[in-house]
């Protein structure tokens, strides 16, 4: 059953051309001033407050989104996870947001990483050339080799199959409700063959 138009925490501010979070955003900004971040809508944002008085964006009413990502959370959380993931690393790319942190729980307790990530451009739906198993989001160089893939996880997380086909890589997986809740902390809950550059930090943090 839908639960109703879905409360977004980012926004394309069309002033300063960057991205916003909800909680830095102008209240009652009238149209024209924030965009839905999926680029298939792209439609004007408003913003609301909940009861806790804590701010969000969300589409004007009639502003026929139902074909957005964000409408409706219940019907495709895992889309929705997947267009923020892929704009915010994008943006963190470009040196115009900041790149998310990664959250991960190890033998050691919680620990959190300031990942440095050189890539070139940001892709969805990513095939792998040898396996045709296909990634949720892909992080790729200039000659378009992958950095760093990323699953997002909703109903189907990654089975022994698929981290089979994903052993030449350098992978992590999320959770799409993590993802939707918090865009400034990735809590890794899944991950194979890190890259070399985060070594030492997850190594003397006892992952291995």
């Amino acid at each position: 059953m839908s639960r109703g138009p879905a409360r977004i925490t980012w926004a394309l501010d069309i002033q300063s051309g960057k991205l916003v979070k909800a909680d830095r955003a102008e209240h009652r900004p009238g149209k024209g001033r924030y965009r839905c971040l999926d680029e298939r809508c792209a439609r004007d944002l408003t913003v609301a407050r909940n009861r806790q008085g804590r701010q969000h964006f969300r589409h004007f009413r009639n502003g026929h989104s139902d074909g957005c990502a964000f409408h409706d959370f219940a019907k495709g959380k895992h889309e929705a996870a997947q267009r923020v993931l892929a704009t915010l690393f994008a943006e963190a790319l470009r040196r115009r947001t900041p790149m998310p942190l990664m959250v991960f729980n190890t033998p050691a307790g919680i620990r959190t990483v300031l990942p440095f990530v050189q890539a070139h451009e940001v892709v969805t739906e990513w095939r792998c050339p040898d396996s045709g198993r296909r990634v949720d989001l892909a992080l790729l160089d200039q000659a378009g080799q992958p950095v760093l893939l990323i699953e997002v996880w909703h109903t189907h997380p990654v089975d022994s199959d698929k981290r089979s086909d994903l052993t030449s890589y350098w992978w992590i997986e999320v959770e799409a409700n993590d993802v939707l809740a918090d865009t400034d902390k990735l809590h890794i809950r899944n991950h194979d063959n890190l890259p070399p550059q985060l070594a030492l930090a997850w190594e003397q943090f006892e992952l291995f």
